[in-house]
């Protein structure tokens, strides 16, 4: 069923405020971008019309997905969290640093570390001395010649922080103090046994993985044409919700990627109502390092330039308010699509517009000025067959001697940030593939599997985003793996109406124009210095 719910209804367990009788709708879903409804439905005698207003909810059907756990299909032991509990990289804790209590009567000589007392521990590095003033009268923080410094240890780095109640699932009795345990979504790491308890087992039959079928879609605009006595509402999937929810404060360097969220959730300025969750690891996927302060959450994850989901390359699956930020595997579920058998429309484009295959990284020295590599540049490897160098300069996020914003106090040395340009030029090609010919297929869906003649296709799984297919046309030549990208799926009789099949390459340009920065629809640090200059200075001569 195809149900409403009036604002402030939030029984999505039940049918709605009116079970509805479209004439047709569709739900379009773009991996890691769009997910869009959109629904005709008559002016009915009954009413149900009344009902499709904004920011009601519709619950819509979808392609069915599971969602694997970290233990789908085993046996396991599953603990709950006391309050909020840390679960970190490593097996262990931030502890106290004490250095000698500051002294009044004692002179220090620069170097020093004190520790001071009162209502809070602080510790404290002398920086200057002056043997003629009576520094040792001077008490930390109230003298200019002390700076404060690092209280406690900064333990191993904390993946997530889960509140009272979740669910963690032992992985090992790792030693007298820690577990090793995983969330539910394959996140792994370490707790102290004091934070969580031990609540019940499950067996191989109680530990399936999670079920997609139905999806909640906000509406947003309603529009109704009384000749055809029709209405016609759009409306984009609840996680867009957060949309609406501003990041403080947040920058984030070198993180895993359960790191990075974890920041990102931390840093929204509403408590979100879903779970974000990942189970991507830093040693397959590398690190994240981004200003996110002032973003939406929603761009924050999907930016298509320097969004979390983007820079991993990751699978982007949404269950209504929880988000899922997983490993792309490119399942090949046996679905082929032949022209003049299941498919019909097809259209295949390449283009080398956006083919990038020699980085140029970009950071700041110590002054403030651009630091370049050594070598001053980065190739793909093998390299690259096109028969032009095309290259891209790569804006790195971090300045010589400044905050790594780790949440550590460390700071960038210029080794230290020559390595993170290399790495971050690399994954230009290793995770974005920019290198490569961009190949885009086009497909319209022939529902033939209702037939008699084809009937085997009904044995085929449903088509998934993200899912390698192998798509044929022998007329034109085209025999090659593509990737799901765009999918449209028909609400009312629950098949697929059309496919957006693409190789790993971005297909998308990246080209920047006034509307674009005239819609916020783009950040700052998307635009070159010469572009932001530009559009600074045709501001100034407006204003003149």
């Amino acid at each position: 069923m195809i149900s409403v719910y009036d604002i402030g209804n939030e029984a999505f367990d039940k049918n709605g405020d009116a079970v509805l009788t479209p004439l047709s709708g569709s739900v379009h879903n773009v991996a890691g971008g769009n997910y869009d409804l959109k629904m005709v439905h008559p002016i009915d005698p009954e009413g149900k019309w009344k009902h499709l207003v904004p920011g009601a909810i519709v619950k819509a059907p979808v392609p069915r997905e599971e969602i694997e756990n970290a233990f789908a299909g085993y046996d396991a032991d599953v603990y709950k969290t006391n309050g909020n509990t840390e679960l970190r990289e490593g097996p262990s804790a931030p502890e106290a640093i004490y250095y000698t209590q500051w002294d009044g009567s004692q002179t220090y000589s620069v170097g020093a570390k004190v520790s001071t007392s009162g209502y809070s521990h602080r510790n404290y590095q002398c920086i200057y001395f002056d043997s003629g003033s009576p520094i040792q009268f001077v008490p930390p923080p109230n003298s200019s010649w002390w700076k404060q410094i690092p209280d406690t240890t900064s333990g191993s780095p904390v993946l997530v922080t889960l509140p009272a109640g979740e669910d963690l699932y032992l992985v090992e009795d790792y030693n007298t103090y820690w577990y090793k345990m995983s969330t539910y979504y394959g996140i792994v790491g370490y707790v102290q046994k004091n934070k969580v308890t031990y609540d019940r087992h499950l067996t191989p039959e109680e530990t399936q993985p999670r079920i997609i079928t139905e999806q909640l879609f906000r509406l947003k605009e309603p529009i109704i044409d009384n000749d055809a006595m029709t209405v016609t509402v759009t409306g984009q999937h609840v996680s867009y919700d957060l949309n609406g929810n501003l990041i403080k404060d947040v920058s984030i360097s070198q993180a895993s990627p359960a790191m990075a969220i974890g920041r990102l959730i931390e840093g929204l300025m509403i408590q979100y109502r879903g779970t974000i969750a990942t189970n991507l690891t830093s040693e397959e996927n590398g690190t994240y390092t981004g200003e996110i302060k002032g973003k939406s959450g929603m761009y924050a994850l999907l930016d298509p330039d320097k969004g979390i989901v983007k820079t991993f390359n990751a699978r982007f699956t949404r269950d209504n308010w929880d988000l899922f930020v997983l490993e792309r595997t490119g399942v090949d579920r046996g679905y082929r699509i032949r022209y003049g058998v299941n498919a019909r429309g097809i259209t295949w484009k390449k283009s080398s517009t956006n083919l990038v295959n020699r980085i140029v990284p970009v950071a700041k020295d110590e002054g403030g000025k651009d630091l370049y590599l050594p070598e001053e540049w980065v190739d793909p490897t093998p390299a690259s067959t096109y028969p032009v160098t095309i290259m891209e300069r790569l804006n790195v996020s971090g300045q010589v001697g400044k905050d790594k914003g780790t949440g550590d106090g460390t700071t960038w040395t210029e080794e230290d940030l020559l390595d993170e340009m290399r790495a971050k030029a690399e994954e230009r090609f290793t995770v974005a593939h920019v290198d490569q010919i961009a190949e885009e297929v086009t497909i319209q869906i022939e529902p033939l599997e209702d037939t008699a003649e084809y009937a085997w296709l009904k044995g085929l799984k449903s088509v998934l985003l993200y899912d390698q297919v192998v798509a044929y046309d022998d007329r034109i030549g085209l025999q090659m793996p593509l990737y799901v990208d765009e999918l449209e799926f028909d609400i009312i009789k629950k098949k697929i109406l059309g496919l957006k099949l693409k190789n790993i390459q971005d297909f998308n340009g990246r080209t920047v124009t006034g509307y674009n920065v005239m819609n916020n629809s783009i950040g700052p640090e998307k635009l070159t210095d010469e572009v932001r200059d530009e559009i600074v200075q045709t501001v100034v001569d407006m204003l003149n």
